[in-house]
């Protein structure tokens, strides 16, 4: 059974926003985390940097949650 939506209250939303919005709550939390510890001044473009830390808790995200 492969899934394609989900149902949350009467809305039907596919899988892959799911996984997004996730990625973006972990990010979000990630992003405090890694610029409280000074991280993001190892980057040239530390909003590239960012999207790219984000694309990539995305990407993990949909390989672990869709099958």
């Amino acid at each position: 059974m492969q899934l394609e939506q989900i149902e949350i209250g009467g809305v039907y939303l596919p899988v892959l926003l799911i996984c997004l919005a996730g990625a973006a709550v972990v990010y979000f939390c990630l992003r405090g985390l890694l610029s409280r510890i000074w991280v993001y001044r190892a980057f040239w473009h530390p909003a590239l940097a960012g999207a790219a830390v984000y694309a990539v808790i995305a990407a993990a995200l949909i390989l672990w949650l869709v099958p």
